[in-house]
């Protein structure tokens, strides 16, 4: 088995593990940094509207801000590319979380994935949303012409801020015909559910991080491994996180996905933010809490209220305002989330109690809903207040606006609470005005000295993580992860698991035919107490399936040979198909499109790999009666005599 890394971040994890018979690509992660190019988004804001176009660069959409460059576009962002992945190659997905949900159509639709996607179902309905509101917002902003000549290293490179990666790399984002594709992909699981994948035994197993968030569990019959990705071991409003499966004998855990905190704890960052919003109310100034609609939010909705409730000085009709297109499907959800919250808030689901007090918070007037910014908001709004809507980039969405309304009284505040999110790149378009921004980063992650007293206790064979997390952060010796058999892995860095251990054996299991054992007589051991037969049968081996047969029982028998392009095109063309040949730019895939069949037939390994696509059934069938045509028959038996394997005539081939 060989895995390979994809992770540039470790908070980004993306991994594929490879088995003889299939590839499972674990994550798939969207990273905003791209973001902090582009203009924010706002409605009717003259200081965007009217930013001076750079005369140098003579491109109309470059703008200059507060003596930094931006885009004034649609957004883009960085995914791990699709050819990379060899996505057309992926049998499945494994999504951890709704935050890499959000992602799953730019590694799924118009890459080549035929395969399907496994996640829990609160994941799912929860990444739908944010999908569902990052589509809103992204229609919201007036598109121009598709055009990357700002791109040219020649011209982006010039930028006071020029950008950090190379943004020939980045991607528009997807369109809602995309995200319904990809949602038709989605089989969603339980805890502690499994279910086998291509002779692999795949378990979601409770995270602790967010709503529906897992680790995973493989087991073969060689070796097991654990997947621990953002998980948090002292969550108080979702599951608490399952140790029991990774103290179970693991081979292999791979680890990503750490706490970014450091020297504080989420705790600490928690009475933080209740006193600031407490200062910052209590001086009749309001609060801006750019934040995704789903996971702390709720908690931070009542934390909110019972300071307003507590805190003399604070007026009891300060309203809270959630805003966002996905506000009241995610508040709805949250209440009837019972099977993925700590066990106290579940007993208030039976009791029957609502898990959250948001309702009672809506009747009252306390928290007030709205989708976005027009209609009734704009007749209802009122100061002070405390506004919680997205995005946390401060590019797009409803929360960059009330900065712009808001943006004038250094009464008021902006709290940053993401910490993937570097706070000055996102506060950077706002600098020059009077309003405050806080940086208090919330992070419910494990960190390095829980994982370190974990680990001693889980005791894994080997443990594989991102190279970064092997060396130090700011030369602290204790931000690190420290294991005596640890294994950094880079970006783009594939291992043989057994290379770790040094393990070559393996293990398979061998079905034995009724008639194999009906007529066996035993006879005593003559040393020890056992009882022994002899047996004569044949041992059929075929795509890792073993089976003890009798010696006359029919073998099925499969096809063998060596498949050249040559003889490929030769063959389809004698049948008229006329296929159209594509080769990729490493030149080690070849795709052969017939439009007769509506089918394509992709060969690489040198044609040890072949793989037909067409959703006629009865166009597969013809293309691999073809190939029976020109393989060969394998008796099926291992330990076969040794014959030449039929091939394209030398003759045929130079033609």
């Amino acid at each position: 088995m060989n895995i390979t890394s994809y992770t540039k971040h470790g908070h980004k994890p993306c991994y594929v593990l490879q088995w003889p018979n299939s590839r499972i690509l674990l994550d798939t992660p969207i990273d905003y940094t791209p973001f902090f190019s582009f203009m924010p988004h706002v409605y009717q804001s003259p200081r965007f509207k009217n930013a001076h176009i750079v005369k140098k660069f003579g491109i109309p959409y470059i703008k200059e801000l507060s003596h930094r460059v931006y885009i004034d576009g649609p957004p883009e962002i960085f995914h791990v590319s699709a050819e990379m992945l060899k996505m057309d190659r992926i049998d499945a997905i494994l999504v951890s979380n709704y935050e890499n949900f959000i992602g799953l159509p730019f590694y799924t639709e118009n890459t080549g994935f035929s395969g399907k996607i496994y996640a829990t179902e609160i994941a799912f309905q929860y990444g739908k949303l944010l999908m569902e509101e990052m589509l809103e917002f992204m229609e919201r902003i007036e598109a121009r012409p598709d055009d990357a000549t700002w791109k040219k290293e020649e011209i982006c490179q010039k930028f006071p801020n020029a950008p950090s990666m190379n943004p020939m790399t980045w991607a528009s984002f997807y369109k809602a015909a995309d995200m319904h594709r990809c949602l038709t992909k989605v089989i969603t699981l339980s805890f502690n559910q499994t279910i086998e994948l291509f002779r692999v035994k795949v378990t979601p197993i409770v995270s602790g991080h967010t709503y529906g968030s897992a680790n995973w569990i493989f087991e073969t019959e060689n070796e097991k491994i654990g997947y621990l990705t953002a998980s948090n071991p002292i969550s108080t409003d979702v599951k608490p996180m399952e140790i029991g499966p990774l103290r179970s004998d693991i081979d292999y855990l791979i680890i990503n996905s750490m706490s970014r905190l450091i020297d504080t704890s989420t705790q600490t960052m928690g009475v933080s933010l209740t006193r600031t919003v407490t200062d910052y109310l209590k001086n009749h100034g309001s609060v801006i809490l750019p934040i995704c609609p789903v996971g702390p939010i709720f908690e931070m909705i009542e934390a909110i209220s019972d300071i307003i409730s507590s805190t003399t000085g604070i007026s009891p009709d300060t309203p809270i305002y959630l805003i966002s297109p996905v506000a009241k499907s995610a508040i709805a959800m949250a209440s009837i989330s019972a099977e993925w919250m700590s066990e106290s808030r579940q007993k208030a689901v039976y009791l029957p109690e609502e898990p959250y007090y948001h309702s009672q918070f809506i009747k009252s007037g306390r928290l007030r809903i709205y989708e976005s910014l027009y209609g009734n908001f704009s007749k209802e709004f009122k100061t002070p207040c405390v506004i919680l809507a997205s995005h946390p980039s401060l590019r797009v969405g409803d929360a960059a606006h009330m900065i712009e309304v808001l943006g004038s009284d250094p009464k008021n505040a902006v709290i940053i609470t993401d910490s993937d999110l570097p706070c000055e790149e996102v506060r950077e378009p706002f600098r020059n005005l009077p309003i405050k921004f806080i940086n208090i980063p919330m992070d419910f992650r494990m960190d390095f000295a829980t994982l370190d007293k974990n680990l001693q206790e889980w005791k894994p064979k080997v443990v594989i993580c991102p190279s970064a997390y092997s060396q130090p952060v700011l030369n602290r010796p204790d931000l690190k992860i420290t294991y005596e058999n640890l294994w950094p892995i880079k970006f783009n860095e594939t291992v043989k698991l057994w290379k770790m251990t040094r393990d070559q054996t393996k293990t398979v299991t061998v079905s034995v035919h009724p008639d194999v054992v009906r007529d066996l007589r035993f006879k005593q051991h003559p040393t020890k107490k056992l009882a022994i037969a002899s047996v004569a049968c044949n041992l059929s081996a075929y795509n890792d399936d073993f089976k003890l047969v009798p010696s006359n029982y029919p073998v099925i028998k499969q096809k063998y040979g060596k498949v050249t392009l040559v003889k490929l095109l030769r063959e389809l063309r004698k049948r008229n198909l006329d296929p159209h040949e594509e080769t990729t730019e490493n030149q080690k895939t070849t795709v052969l499109n017939i439009p007769i069949l509506q089918a394509k037939i992709t060969m690489s390994n040198g044609g040890k790999r072949m793989k037909i696509q067409s959703n006629d059934p009865t166009a597969r069938w013809e293309l691999q009666e073809m190939f029976n045509d020109f393989l060969m028959e394998d008796d099926g038996i291992v330990g076969r005599p040794t014959r030449d394997v039929r091939d394209v005539d030398a003759k045929e081939a130079d033609k």
